[in-house]
């Protein structure tokens, strides 16, 4: 009996005895140990499974960190980038002092220092003709027809990318896409493209008389070509949302020998507040622009001129 394992079952019926071989104990404890390792070792595999998913999604979370990181740095970069386009688009436009080139010079012109600059411009002999001559050359008024809001003015202001404080060259019309953008003065389209343009996007360029430039940029459709004659009141363009925009808007500057002017004094200006551009912006020498253009007024009326044309 020592080979043998009883097993007694006792019921309601009686005990029944059941003989069981010492083999079959020891296969019986193997199976249950077997199974007792599998379901440890299952565990212990499960939990560090489990631990090996978690450390996977901890190392996914850096590295959509690090992607959001990288990504925002991307923006930044480009916006970087797009500065400094913008001011390569700026070198390009360099050209040489027009003052220099036509002999408008501080030694031509000399006016006494006490005399106010509407007292030196003289506009007592300035005609209608003349300051319609004026008007018809130099940027004046909205490059555009109808209802709008001024969205962001000239200046000093926060860049929305860079989060630092940064000049805005120009300013910018809330307007829909699609609103028909007219010249503000005669001109030469000097440059025109469909590319993105460092930021600006599609983007126009008007060279008026006199060293003025006019830029217009986020549009949508280009109507006239580089080389193009414009004259004030001209369709040039559609505005849009191109480039680096944030909503649909036409970005307007206005440049005078290379140097960036407040568009608002220009856009405010007319027949009837003439005299205020001339107080209002300091950085042009109104004295000699405007006796030169005095000049070229009266060459056209002289008789001698009017008779030649006319032959």
């Amino acid at each position: 009996m020592k080979n043998r394992f009883v097993v007694t079952i006792t019921d309601v019926n009686g005990s029944k005895q059941y003989n069981i071989h010492q083999y079959m104990k020891q296969i019986m404890l193997y199976i249950i140990l077997l199974v007792v390792v599998i379901f440890f070792f299952s565990f212990i595999s499960i939990r560090l499974l489990l631990k090996e998913v978690e450390q996977i999604e901890i190392k996914r979370d850096l590295m959509q960190q690090e992607y959001l990181k990288i990504n925002e740095k991307n923006e930044q970069l480009r916006a970087l980038v797009d500065e400094k386009t913008e001011e390569l688009v700026k070198v390009s436009d360099r050209i040489e002092d027009l003052e220099g080139i036509v002999g408008l010079s501080d030694q031509i012109i000399e006016a006494p220092q006490d005399l106010s600059l509407i007292e030196r411009v003289d506009l007592a002999r300035i005609t209608g003709a003349q300051k319609a001559f004026v008007m018809q050359l130099i940027p004046n008024g909205v490059p555009l027809r109808g209802s709008y809001r001024i969205t962001s003015e000239w200046g000093a202001r926060v860049n929305p990318v860079l989060q630092r404080t940064q000049p805005h060259n120009g300013i910018d019309f809330g307007i829909p896409v699609g609103t028909p953008i007219y010249a503000p003065a005669d001109g030469v389209a000097d440059f025109t493209n469909n590319g993105y343009n460092g930021g600006y996007g599609i983007m126009v360029k008007l060279e008026h008389s006199f060293g003025f430039k006019t830029f217009y940029a986020h549009l949508s459709k280009i109507v006239v070509n580089k080389g193009d004659f414009v004259q004030r009141g001209q369709l040039i363009a559609y505005s849009g949302n191109s480039g680096r925009s944030t909503g649909p808007h036409l970005h307007y500057e206005i440049r005078y020998l290379s140097r960036d002017l407040n568009p608002r004094p220009f856009i405010e200006w007319t027949m009837r507040d003439y005299t205020q551009i001339f107080e209002k912006e300091k950085n042009i020498k109104w004295q000699s622009l405007l006796t030169m253009i005095n000049k070229l007024v009266e060459i056209q009326a002289t008789p001698a001129l009017s008779h030649k044309e006319q032959k």
